[in-house]
């Protein structure tokens, strides 16, 4: 099957995704979700995020993503809680600070990215690619002070999709936990280096949107790879400037 698909490489210096059963604590997950990249599209296009959401849906437009990080941090936040009730607060309420709640925060810092962008028609992808290279809104990873600076956006290629069993830093879609073996040389690994095995993680993927409100209306199962590995059946992928992924 062929798949015209264009990347963008570029860098963050800070960077969160949380989980979204997370509360108290922000928990960030490794690589973007699919939903974050969704929202990268709607800040280029200028669109909410109702509106890119059913253009990805109408139009078939598929995402991949190829990205490490320097580490991770965690940061305190003390954040003010609005209940539709900040009228009525008296002063004692003020002073005790009885409106503000405490929260820890993930961050990777120091991130690379490569974003990858797929469709079967090749207008509908060069519009996206013009959106790119002037975007109504800033591009954001996750938060909206985590500002992604687009270092290159790569031209529309043709490619074909093929077998693949070797992959890294990216996201796969299902739950390949028990269909994978470390494909690294400990030996060769600095003694600082983090090494972290796959994670399977179960992400929102669609939205039914209500005015402001949106809800849940569809899960799936995503597997983030941190560190090389190969698995042991070949699943469909494209191999884009000698990276290995999966559009999803």
């Amino acid at each position: 099957m062929i798949m015209y698909v264009f990347s963008i490489e570029g860098v963050s210096l800070t960077a969160s995704f949380r989980s979204p059963e997370t509360h108290t604590f922000h928990k960030t997950l490794p690589l973007p979700p699919k939903t974050t990249i969704i929202g990268m599209m709607g800040a280029a296009l200028g669109l909410s995020l109702e509106e890119v959401h059913k253009l990805v849906e109408d139009q078939g437009f598929l995402v991949g993503v190829y990205g490490f990080n320097k580490g991770l941090m965690r940061d305190l936040w003390n954040y003010r809680k609005l209940t539709g009730k900040e009228k009525k607060y008296t002063e004692d309420d003020i002073k005790n600070r009885r409106q503000y709640s405490i929260l820890i925060r993930e961050y990777l810092f120091e991130n690379q990215f490569v974003f990858y962008f797929g469709s079967d028609e090749v207008e509908k992808l060069e519009h996206l690619r013009s959106a790119f290279l002037s975007p109504i809104y800033p591009l954001t990873v996750g938060n909206s002070d985590d500002l992604f600076k687009t270092c290159k956006i790569g031209d529309i290629t043709e490619k074909e999709k093929c077998k693949l069993s070797k992959f890294e830093y990216t996201v796969l879609p299902g739950d390949l936990s028990q269909l994978y073996k470390n494909d690294i040389d400990f030996s060769q690994i600095p003694i600082v280096q983090t090494i972290n095995t796959p994670q399977v993680i179960l992400l929102p993927t669609k939205f039914i949107f209500e005015g402001d409100e949106r809800r849940v209306s569809e899960r799936q199962k995503f597997t983030f790879i941190s560190t090389p590995v190969k698995l042991k059946t070949e699943i469909d992928g494209y191999t884009v400037n000698g990276k290995n992924v999966v559009l999803l």
